[in-house]
């Protein structure tokens, strides 16, 4: 392969894993901004609520490890 083919591959890799990391962090941050919007009456209300963010993300990130999607 010639080097300004690889450069070009490279630089559309890199441009489409920015786009998934964008699009992955707009997704938790509008689900924090959904909890956020709840103005909670108590703080274990809060906690509730961000414990089960932080379980779904924690088994988002075990299934892509684990190769399951």
């Amino acid at each position: 392969m010639d080097p300004a083919q690889l450069k070009q591959l490279k630089e559309r890799v890199e441009a489409e894993l920015r786009q998934r990391e964008m699009a992955n962090l707009e997704f938790w941050l509008t689900e924090l901004k959904k909890i956020d919007a709840k103005r909670h009456r108590d703080l274990a209300g809060l906690q509730s609520d961000l414990r089960g963010l932080i379980n779904r993300m924690d088994t988002r990130l075990s299934r892509l490890k684990g190769g399951h999607d």
